[in-house]
């Protein structure tokens, strides 16, 4: 009984029956599509890419790409803020007297006492820089091969995260904790080549406020809650988050408000996400256009 229960946790699910019928449904309309022609089935992209993945199910992997390309240039679009650095230094201070107001003065002892432990800062340092990436490709790759449902409200979430970021970075530019008196950059000394790299994007290293790397991990826990079954794992996966604020203050990359408004960022992206979805469910949308079949032989036409 235990080992069929693990079974169900970590195998791929079999297609239900409501997946089968709207891939039959979507394999039967795009091949309708094509059947009238090119344009036609030009008008209706998305549709032949459905068609394409309802033949070859592998082919459902390649719209991480697209996924991945938006959400990089997204945080690379704040390095043409002009000024970044000149308001971003202006307002880092009143960031930190905030975040220390609001109980965050215990990060820069973090940060003093792992200044001190090369191994655990050049440790801390490659969690920073990695794992971010890593983790979230790793999760988005995972809920494609577990057929998720809900896939679509993810993705769309955490591409809503980084417009978000963009927003606040573009009108609100600050500059790390690293960066003031007091701090110690860890990633910096840890890590030269990266800390030259981030210095060759002005801008972008005055993106603190909110966390995006805060963000992305409680993203990354709550769509791996949404495939895990056991509750135990459900919890498990949360250790994670934890974890990159840990590293977050300690390395001084991020102040303590940043981390506090990270559940609202996600909170608010996944409403974003979920907003068609519900408008069409209580008819405050037009709901989608459904695919014209393409005409019967028996018909003449």
């Amino acid at each position: 009984m235990h080992a069929d229960t693990s079974c169900r946790t970590t195998a791929r699910p079999a297609p239900t029956p409501t997946e089968l019928a709207r891939s039959a449904t979507a394999t039967a309309s795009a091949a309708g599509l094509a059947a009238r022609g090119w344009p036609a089935a030009l008008q209706h992209p998305w549709l032949m890419m459905r068609l394409a993945t309802a033949r070859h199910p592998a082919l459902r992997y390649l719209q991480i790409i697209p996924v991945a390309i938006v959400l990089w240039g997204l945080d690379d679009a704040v390095r043409f803020r002009v000024d970044a650095a000149v308001d971003g230094m202006r307002n880092a201070p009143a960031v930190n007297t905030m975040s220390n107001e609001l109980g965050g003065s215990f990060a820069r002892g973090w940060n003093s006492w792992l200044s001190l432990h090369a191994v655990l800062g050049t440790a801390a340092a490659w969690y920073y820089i990695v794992l971010q990436g890593a983790i979230t490709g790793i999760i988005g790759i995972w809920l494609l091969w577990r057929r998720t449902p809900s896939f679509w409200l993810h993705r769309n979430a955490l591409i809503a995260c980084n417009v978000i970021g963009l927003v606040a970075f573009w009108f609100y530019p600050v500059a790390p904790p690293r960066m003031l008196p007091g701090y110690h950059d860890v990633t910096g000394a840890s890590v030269p080549v990266f800390s030259g790299l981030i210095e060759g994007k002005a801008a972008d290293q005055f993106a603190s406020l909110p966390s995006l790397h805060v963000t992305w991990a409680l993203w990354a826990a709550a769509a791996a809650s949404a495939v895990l079954r056991r509750p135990a794992l459900r919890l498990v996966v949360w250790l994670y988050p934890l974890a990159t604020i840990l590293d977050v203050l300690a390395t001084a990359n991020h102040y303590w408000l940043d981390v506090i408004l990270a559940p609202g960022v996600l909170a608010f992206a996944y409403g974003i996400a979920a907003a068609p979805a519900l408008a069409r469910r209580y008819g405050l949308w037009p709901p989608r256009r459904r695919p014209v079949a393409a005409p019967s032989r028996a018909s003449g036409h």
